[in-house]
């Protein structure tokens, strides 16, 4: 019996061991999940806008609950990105004692600073009115340089600007000038720039693709200037040029025309019924025919007058439409 119960009570005693030891490695897998859990609760922000001129910790991490607004330095000048890796994120989570780690070596954070941007078309528009005021005359573009194609201010700030000197050399085209921006009483941004005034010269050009059977109407005609240096001999000024005209293959939108590049349309074709007209004083006649020659408007084809059997000189006024001359 003394036997029996040493086994029961080493059992027992076992078992108590036993439990102990899952229940203890059960409260270290929890230990252990709640840095994890809390690490997860701190995420990056890969894309973030900064508006103002410091960087703060809540630009970089969303989930922290407290010292979001920690400034940690300074922000890129306005229009202007940074970039954080994941070795400065790792430093700054360790400085921070922030539950997070990079996740791999890509972790990475962009900071963009909000700006407000004047553009190239502003800049020239108002290069161009102070160019009218110094006397340049007729249509003309202005040429600047790309790295003068725009101005950054701050975001709180207009996308305005002043010229406040220009200077023009009417045999060179060139010209010098200072701009002030947002105004020339706020000039946070002060930029010279120096360019070229192109004479130009208003043309005719398509709306859209044209292909060739298609007739050219005058809405299908819009203007562009072009500069007179890119001018070629025989392109197309006059818009009543194209219109009733086709394109002798595809015609491109915006693209200048030139002369050579569009024809009349066929409006008759050989073998067809036309309607003859005749026109005699106040008289207007028309008569029945077959069209003996293929004809573009304005074109002299011979039509057969199908009533009385003669052979006819008539011009092409319209589609199917002849005229005949009067005696």
């Amino acid at each position: 019996m003394s036997l029996l119960f040493q086994k029961g009570r080493k059992a027992k005693t076992r078992k108590a061991l036993l439990t102990r030891k899952r229940l203890y490695a059960l409260a270290c897998a929890a230990l252990l999940t709640l840095p994890f859990q809390n690490a997860r609760a701190v995420g990056l922000k890969e894309n973030t806008v900064v508006t103002d001129n410091t960087i703060k910790l809540g630009d970089i991490f969303y989930g922290l609950g407290t010292n979001e607004d920690r400034v940690l330095g300074m922000a890129p000048r306005p229009g202007q990105e940074m970039t954080l890796n994941a070795r400065t994120l790792l430093r700054i989570a360790l400085a921070m004692d922030l539950q997070w780690r990079p996740s791999s070596a890509a972790d990475h954070v962009i900071l963009r600073r909000e700006a407000t941007v004047i553009d190239h078309d502003t800049i020239a528009s108002q290069l161009k009115n102070a160019l009218s005021d110094k006397g340049v005359g007729g249509r003309f573009a202005i040429s600047i340089p790309q790295d003068s194609s725009e101005i950054v201010l701050p975001h709180d700030q207009p996308a305005t600007l002043d010229v406040t000197r220009i200077s023009y050399d009417r045999n060179s085209g060139r010209f010098d000038a200072m701009l002030a921006a947002p105004s020339k009483d706020n000039p946070i941004q002060q930029v010279a720039i120096s360019g070229l005034v192109q004479p130009v010269v208003e043309i005719p050009v398509l709306k859209e693709n044209i292909q060739n059977g298609r007739i050219i109407r005058a809405s299908d005609i819009d203007f562009v200037d072009l500069r007179e240096n890119d001018f070629k001999s025989g392109t197309v000024v006059d818009p009543q040029a194209l219109v009733g005209m086709t394109p002798r293959r595809m015609a491109f939108a915006g693209r200048p025309l030139l002369q050579n590049e569009i024809i009349a349309p066929q409006i008759v074709a050989r073998g067809e019924m036309v309607t003859i007209n005749l026109h005699d004083g106040p008289l207007n006649l028309t008569a029945q025919g077959k069209a003996l020659e293929n004809g573009a408007k304005g074109d002299m084809i011979r039509v057969l007058n199908t009533a009385s059997n003669i052979t006819l000189q008539a011009l092409v006024t319209g589609e199917k439409e002849v005229q005949v001359a009067s005696n």
